[in-house]
């Protein structure tokens, strides 16, 4: 088996480094305060949160995970938050849907079974209820369940999101609840970190200064190495430090990416039996990821005015000087405000990340992409 994963949740073995940050979220939640996770696309922020879940549910504490991009509407966070909160509840499943029916108004629980024999769990709404009193209740749902030996731990993924469900009144009512709460601590995170900041570092938020906040950075880069040398010589491949160390220049250290490079370099050479990686192995991966990706990559292109394609094609060259005289005349681009324009709709769109004054993109095979093809 490839022993390198990408595209979903990393566990076990699959899971590297980190634990400096693992700790530190732990702390904070078993202490009962919230925190607010800072970190780029594809920087394994889902994946440490959901280890922190499982060793903290170890520990005794209920958690539950919501993942905000799955929610469409406040009817829709009622029944998925009170859904898994019940999953998680160690009571009897009468008694956790009597409770559902005591603290929750507007609903009625109910239970029904699968084919096999697994309980499932519903709500129907009541006609004529306020909507607005439901969610306050459902919100407040775990903090009537906690007891002094059992609280609770909510993780809310993508919560930039929740600013869709009637504008900002979704946001000012949960943080006026949860701010009276007790016995649940919640970490908030997403993957547009822009819009995570406004909201916790705009005074004029509700969330302004609502959690601890916490930074999630790139992998020091010899973990990594370890990492990919232990690996890759686990299943009899010859990995040197230097070309490990070549690999993370590719991939410019980026979680996600490194297990991705990793995965293509590893079945190319159990497929045609070769025992050690060199940099031709390295380029020639890196050129079939991009091939895998080509339709994606045009899509994404041809989504950008010609205006933009340019300012992408700047930014692949010569991120660090975009606003420069030389990049403007060798890439033609207008004036600085036009290109600060472009440039806010790809961080809107998470296709480049701000760091500071510098700009990088999400996806490092994008920017090769634009690069060579474009």
């Amino acid at each position: 088996m490839n022993p390198f994963k990408f595209g979903n949740i990393v566990y076990g073995d699959y899971f590297y480094n980190r634990e400096d940050e693992l700790l530190r979220i732990k702390r904070v939640l078993s202490d009962g305060n919230n925190i607010t996770l800072y970190a780029p696309r594809r920087y394994g922020k889902t994946s440490l949160v959901k280890k922190a879940l499982a060793e903290l549910e170890n520990e005794g504490f209920n958690t539950v995970y919501i993942d905000f991009m799955k929610i469409y509407s406040r009817e829709k966070f009622i029944e998925n938050y009170t859904s898994e909160i019940v999953n998680k509840n160690s009571s009897s499943i009468d008694s956790i849907i009597a409770k559902v029916a005591k603290f929750v108004s507007g609903i009625v629980p109910s239970v029904s079974f699968d084919n096999s024999g697994n309980p499932k769990f519903s709500l129907a709404y009541i006609q004529g209820q306020n909507t607005e009193t439901t969610l306050i209740d459902a919100i407040n749902l775990p903090e009537k369940l906690a007891s002094d030996n059992q609280k609770w731990i909510i993780a809310f993924d993508e919560f930039q999101e929740i600013t869709n469900f009637n504008g900002d009144s979704f946001e000012k009512i949960l943080r006026s609840e949860i701010q009276h709460q007790h016995n649940v601590s919640y970490i908030f995170f997403g993957s547009k970190t822009h819009l995570l900041k406004d909201m916790f570092n705009n005074k004029n938020r509700a969330f302004y200064n609502a959690s601890m906040v916490m930074t999630i950075n790139k992998i020091k880069e010899e973990k990594s190495i370890d990492f990919l040398v232990e690996r890759f010589h686990n299943s009899g491949i010859s990995l040197t430090d230097d070309i490990a160390k070549y690999i993370l220049q590719k991939v410019e250290n980026i979680p996600y990416y490194i297990q991705f490079i990793a995965y293509e370099i590893w079945q190319f050479m159990i497929v045609n039996n070769k025992k050690a990686i060199t940099k031709d192995f390295v380029n020639d991966a890196f050129e079939r990821i991009i091939e895998i990706k080509n339709d994606y990559y045009w899509e994404l292109t041809n989504k950008q005015t010609n205006y933009r394609k340019k300012v992408l094609k700047a930014l692949a060259s010569s991120s660090k000087e975009i606003f420069s005289h030389n990049v403007s005349q060798q890439f033609s681009l207008g004036a600085t405000s036009s290109t600060q324009k472009a440039i806010n709709v790809f961080i809107n769109d998470g296709i480049i990340e701000q760091s500071k004054t510098n700009y990088e993109f999400s996806d490092p095979i994008f920017k090769e992409f634009i690069i060579s093809k474009i």
